[in-house]
């Protein structure tokens, strides 16, 4: 009986380890030098489904390390493709090694649904996520494989290892010391920042400067080294001042100038708020410190405007209502001010009204608190106020007689300071009634744009007198037709 050909070829061929193989058969049969062919039959090996998981890695060679901050929890990503010719189920597992107590993971859609099967075509890729949960207080590392098994087909090894580090808090404080100072002069602040974390991590450091405050190019210091700073145009300055090893404390200085802005009132203090932050880097996420403030209280100085009203409340003997050495202080009386600032005399009779905005000012003795009525037209008094500026309120005795005309009161010197400058008054009487007055200026040190200003009494006009540079003693003086009162000069000056 004649037997067909090919057909062990066609099989062996069938049953190689191809994974996809198509072979055309056509048996042939030959009788009596007759060959007759069959028909033609297309036998194809098909591959079976085949999962592959990426990326690949082992607990030898994992294929990649992630941190995670604990109590925490972090998504995983793994791409899963069905290398097969046929279609099918693909189981997924996940396994965790090395894993402390409580810790959980479960695979999951994009979309956080779990998963333990996924139906894949044949070429077909999907992206799943491992999800790990963590808890408080957790470290060291462990590994995280994802497995997936197709019918007899399996990607068993794909491990990912995650680093553990308990969670950081970063703990920032900014001061400046003094905590008060003046325009026009530098003061320094200093920020500090411990690492609490287990490994190194590199800081930046960021303040706010407020309008008023300017930091000085290249103050920014690390102990003895430099630190580099980035100003915006927002006033925010950024410093970077490198790595910051586990349990050190870093501590960074810089200067600030304060300009005349921070005090939009010259005749005000105002107290500036510096904040800062800090942030850095650490076992996958960003600690920020909360914010720190410095507080910084800033005084006009030099550049103050701000007016002072001194003088004296006495019982004026002879009703001539100036201070003579016959007359008796008044302790205890009552000085206002039209805004309701007020103040007692001392027990030399004198008072002081401070921090008053130039301008004029409405002054009046309280009359619950003296005995007596005040001389004629001393009594309610509008002074303008500039500077330093001398009111005396003097009360007329019973049966006190004014002195006769031409009758000439002593004299009476003062002095007075301001910073590096001393004025004296001096007043000697001339014949007539008329009174010449002196003044003599003299500095520790040069300053500049000095002005005196000078009344002979609370109705005369003022007398200004100024110079571009005092550097040594200078003497000013000027006659009054009238005797001249008691006043203390008003002063300013500036620095060269």
């Amino acid at each position: 009986m004649p037997r067909p050909s090919l057909l062990p070829l066609t099989l062996s061929a069938l049953l190689s380890g191809a994974a996809a193989l198509s072979i055309p058969n056509t048996a042939s049969l030959s009788a009596r030098g007759v060959r007759v062919n069959s028909n033609t039959v297309e036998l194809t090996r098909v591959a079976p489904c085949d999962p592959r998981v990426t990326p690949d890695g082992s607990a030898a060679q994992p294929a990649r390390t992630l941190d995670l901050a604990t109590p925490g929890s972090l998504l995983i990503p793994y791409q899963l493709t069905q290398a097969g010719d046929v279609p099918g189920p693909v189981r997924l597992s996940v396994t965790l090694s090395g894993a402390p107590a409580g810790a959980r993971a479960q695979v999951q859609a994009p979309g956080g649904e779990a998963l333990d099967s996924v139906p894949l075509a044949p070429g077909e890729t999907r992206r799943v996520n491992v999800a790990l949960l963590v808890p408080q207080g957790a470290q060291g590392e462990l590994d995280v494989n994802l497995a997936a098994q197709c019918g007899a087909s399996s990607d068993p090894l794909n491990v990912t290892r995650v680093r553990l580090s308990p969670q950081v808090n970063l703990l920032l404080t900014h001061t400046v010391t003094p905590a008060r100072s003046e325009v026009g002069r530098t003061v320094p602040f200093t920020l500090r920042l411990p690492n609490p974390a287990a490994r190194p991590i590199t800081p930046e450091l960021t303040v706010t400067l407020p309008a008023g405050l300017s930091v000085v190019p290249g103050s920014a210091r690390s102990g003895d080294r430099p630190v580099p700073a980035t100003s915006g145009a927002d006033g925010r300055v950024t410093f970077t001042p490198g790595p910051l090893e586990p349990g050190a404390t870093l501590t960074v200085t810089y200067d600030a100038l304060i300009t005349p802005q921070a005090l939009p009132d010259p005749g005000t203090e105002r107290t500036l708020q510096v904040p800062a932050t800090a942030r850095a880097q650490y076992a996958g996420q960003t600690l920020v410190a909360p914010e720190a403030r410095a507080s910084l209280i800033v005084a006009p100085g030099v550049f103050d405007r701000r007016g002072t009203v001194i003088g004296e409340v006495f019982l004026d003997a002879n009703g001539n209502g100036r201070r003579d050495p016959d007359d008796s202080p008044l302790a205890g009386a009552r000085v206002l001010l039209a805004n309701g600032q007020q103040t007692l005399t001392d027990e030399q009779g004198r008072y002081a009204l401070r921090d008053l905005t130039p301008g004029p000012w409405l002054l009046r003795l309280d009359a619950a608190t003296v005995p007596f009525e005040p001389v004629p037209g001393l009594g309610a008094r509008l002074v303008d106020v500039f500077a330093l500026t001398r009111v005396d309120f003097a009360l007329r005795l019973p049966g006190a007689q004014p002195a006769p005309a031409g009758t000439l009161a002593a004299p009476r010197d003062t002095t007075v300071r301001s910073g590096p400058v001393v004025v004296t008054r001096r007043v000697t009487a001339q014949p007539g009634g008329a009174s010449l007055i002196t003044l003599e200026l003299s500095s520790a040190r040069p300053v500049a744009d000095v002005t005196v200003t000078d009344r002979a009494g609370p109705d005369e006009p003022p007398r200004s007198f100024r110079m571009t540079l005092l550097s040594g003693p200078v003497t000013f003086s000027y006659l009054t037709l009238t005797p001249a009162g008691p006043n203390d000069p008003d002063v300013l000056w500036r620095e060269p």
